[in-house]
């Protein structure tokens, strides 16, 4: 390096501090130029009231005296009326005329009893004791065969086929006990006898599928129960 750059440097170097010393000391100045003191103008404010005398409490002032007598007023009543009144003093040992007349006093008034009525209309007969009608029989929910207008007639029943383990016969019969519904529907309900026990399943089945007349009584569509003999053949 150079002489001349050093020499270059230092005064590159010393021009800008002076210009940065510059520069604070504008900036101080403006600063204190803004902090000015003025001069402050003082107000003359009117004094305060003087403070408000403390009251007395109600309890610590004492009750005025009562009136004397004398000076109070006498008022009159004027809603009750005066009486009049005798200032004449009575002697009770004053003697006193009884009073007598010539004539007797007229008898107090009697009252007559009133005779007994005597009865002269009989009594009356007591009204006959009301017989109440019977109640007329509740009607029943079930009716049999002799109850009703005529014996139900069968319309159809299911076909069945006789069973293949029965065969030692060529037929055989089951009475069973079903209910007639009103629409003439049929139901099973139990059974009563039966040849074969094989046979019993069928006749369940031919009761519960088949259809009678409707059954009646007094011309009513009613529920009729009766015993049915089904007999099966091969």
């Amino acid at each position: 390096m150079s002489l001349k750059s050093i020499i270059l440097g230092i005064a590159v170097t010393v021009v800008l501090l002076a210009v940065l010393v510059a520069t604070r000391l504008m900036v101080l100045t403006e600063v204190a130029a803004e902090f000015e003191i003025r001069e402050v103008e003082t107000l003359n404010l009117p004094e305060p009231p003087p403070p408000m005398p403390e009251t007395t409490p109600a309890e610590d002032i004492a009750p005025p005296p009562p009136p004397a007598l004398a000076d109070l007023d006498i008022s009159l009543d004027i809603s009750q009326p005066l009486l009049p009144v005798s200032m004449e003093v009575v002697n009770p040992r004053l003697a006193v005329d009884t009073f007598f007349t010539d004539e007797p006093p007229s008898p107090l008034p009697t009252i007559s009893k009133p005779a007994p009525k005597e009865l002269s209309q009989p009594l009356a007969a007591s009204p006959p004791s009301l017989k109440l009608a019977p109640a007329p029989p509740q009607p029943k929910s079930e009716y049999s065969l002799g109850e009703l207008d005529q014996k139900p007639r069968l319309l159809r029943n299911p076909s069945v086929v006789f069973p293949r383990s029965i065969k030692d016969a060529n037929g055989g019969s089951v009475v069973i006990r079903v209910v007639i519904q009103p629409s003439g529907r049929s139901e099973f309900v139990s059974v009563v006898s039966s040849t074969h026990p094989e046979l019993i399943p069928l006749a369940q089945r031919i009761a519960n599928g088949s259809r009678f007349t409707s059954p009646t009584r007094q011309g009513k569509a009613v529920k009729a129960v009766m015993t049915w003999p089904i007999t099966i053949k091969k």
